[in-house]
This record gives C-alpha cells, structure tokens and sequence, in this order.
C-alpha cells in the first residue's frame, strides 16, 4: 500500500514538474515571437524604424535587429531596477541607443557606399560593444556595472 502511494505522489509530482516547464517554455516563447514582431526598439519603447526592418535583411536592418536584441538582454538584468543610479544610467544607455538606431536609419538613404560603409562599420563597432554589456553586467558590483554602462554609452554616442 505504501509502495502505491509513492509512486502516486511520484507520478503527480513529475507531472507537476513537467507541466510547469511545458508553459515556461510556451511562455518564453511567446514573449520571444511577440518582441520580434514589435516595433520596440527598447522592450516597450517603440522605434523609428521602418516596420519591415523587424525582418528585413539589409546591413542597417540586420545591425537594428542585434541593437534591439542586445539592450532587451541588458533590460532583462534583474538587479537593475532596483538601484537607482544604475536605472539612471542604462536609462542614459537607452538614449544612446535610440540616437544609434536614428544614425542606422539615416544611413539607411546615403547614397555614397563608402560613406555608407564607413557609417556602417562604425555602428557595427558600437553594437559589438553593447553586445558585450550584458554578459558582463550579471554578478558584477555595482561600481564595474555603473562603469560598464557609462563605457557603452560613450562608445555609442561616439560611433
């Protein structure tokens, strides 16, 4: 009798188990479709974009694409909110974000291709950088976190 029950308990408890992993990963992956159809450049901040560049595969579409994967990634960090001096500056980053993203669009009508490949792999250079950001935000003290922030930023506003 005591071995039925084990193995009912067992049983209801993997289920539970599974069942709860089965809607996590509907879940996530529900969010992940619904971000990469948005026009969010920032997770819940609409860009200036063209809408078609959320699939396009033109260099400036493609750069936009990994900008607006790589800030999610930093806005998906957890310990931020709750520090205002942090949120103060990825807010800061979020701003040098959407004048990037501005400078992807405006190169987007250049017509000179080496000016356009200059604009291009100068943004390319910046989005390397903040694609790093978040890998090295996770677990670090605050002081690293607010630097890192601040050196992104910079290399944002200067590409």
């Amino acid at each position: 009798m005591i071995a039925i029950l084990v193995i009912v308990i067992t049983v209801v408890v993997a289920l539970f188990i599974l069942g709860g992993a089965a809607w996590f990963a509907w879940d996530s992956d529900k969010r992940v479709k619904k971000f990469a159809r948005s026009t969010d450049l920032i997770p819940g901040k609409p860009g200036r974009a063209p809408v078609e560049w959320t699939s396009a595969t033109s260099k400036e579409a493609l750069l936009h694409q990994r900008v607006r994967y790589a800030i999610a990634d930093v806005h998906a960090n957890p310990a931020i909110p709750h520090d205002q001096d942090l949120v103060a500056a990825r807010d800061r980053l979020d701003d040098a974000v959407f004048d990037l993203d501005d400078k992807l669009i405006a190169t987007a009508e250049v017509a000179d291709q080496e000016d356009r490949s200059a604009r291009l792999e100068a943004a390319e250079s910046a989005i390397l950088v903040l694609e790093e950001l978040p890998r090295k935000l996770w677990e670090a003290p605050k002081e690293t976190q607010l630097a890192d922030l601040e050196k992104v930023t910079s290399a944002l506003v200067g590409a």
